[in-house]
């Protein structure tokens, strides 16, 4: 069977994930902005990878800096700051969930090829 068009399938499946964490990712930096202020600046003032807010202006190097930072901070667990029932915590349990699978698979996908190459 030719391996190129699981691959090719497998592939897209998670660009598609890839690109939903990024969405996620704005969406939960765009909410922190809107409704928790200090906390956003907390984080370091992170921009999303499509969005950047208009007020203050955040420049591109140290709003991708903090996006850095932020993404470290909050991979590990919400901040202490945002209250418990905040809709911003599903946020990021999602974001978490498709960086993670989107990560794993690429690496599974990789593998896969590699070692069915080698046998073949």
């Amino acid at each position: 069977m030719d391996l190129m068009i699981p691959f090719t399938v497998a592939m897209a499946a998670l660009i598609a994930l890839k690109l939903r964490s990024f969405k996620l990712w704005d969406e939960l930096v765009e909410g922190l902005h809107a409704q928790h202020r200090a906390g956003w600046d907390a984080l370091g003032q992170p921009i999303g990878y499509f969005w950047r807010p208009e007020d203050p202006p955040v420049p591109t190097v140290p709003g991708v800096r903090a996006r850095g930072r932020a993404m470290a901070a909050l991979r590990e667990a919400a901040p202490a700051w945002l209250p418990e029932g905040d809709p911003l915590h599903v946020k990021i349990v999602s974001w978490r969930l498709t960086s993670w699978l989107s990560l794993v698979g690429l690496v599974v996908v990789l593998a896969a090829t590699l070692l069915l190459n080698t046998v073949a």
